[in-house]
């Protein structure tokens, strides 16, 4: 699909003029979150732009990053990433979510061994994501 097919999908509020305000510490969080998938983009266009903007912003949710943007599944959320991000979703060779992804990237960058995704301790599907990496992929577009 392209980006713009992509963007219609999103959940308003993650667009820009939306309701999420990124402020105060969470804010420099959405900016290297942003930098991460522009460096892995495939395009500078203002659409892929507008949907690495999205996903940063929707990494500051609660939810799994997929629910967060409105997207039907983790599929259409993967497909998106390989199609638009795929410097930076060729490295997900684990299949790992891609919230706790893109933040181990940040946390590598860094130096940082042990990383978590900011709202990891709140979400009621904690265990499925901290648990085995070993799943069958068909369990992985729950």
């Amino acid at each position: 699909m392209m980006p713009a097919d992509y963007l219609a999908l999103i959940s308003p509020r993650w667009k820009e003029g939306g309701e999420l305000q990124v402020a105060g510490e969470r804010h420099e969080e959405y900016a290297d979150l942003r930098a991460l998938l522009l460096d892995a983009s495939a395009a500078e266009d203002p659409d892929v732009i507008a949907l690495a903007e999205a996903v940063a912003r929707a990494c500051m949710g609660d939810d799994h990053l997929w629910h967060d943007l409105g997207l039907p599944s983790r599929t259409v959320l993967s497909e998106l990433l390989h199609a638009h991000f795929p410097r930076v979703a060729a490295r997900n060779v684990s299949r790992m979510r891609w919230k706790k992804f893109f933040y181990r990237e940040l946390c590598a960058q860094v130096g940082i061994r042990a990383c978590r995704a900011p709202s990891c301790g709140v979400c009621a599907h904690y265990a499925d994501c901290f648990g085995s990496e070993e799943l069958p992929l068909r369990q992985l577009a729950i």
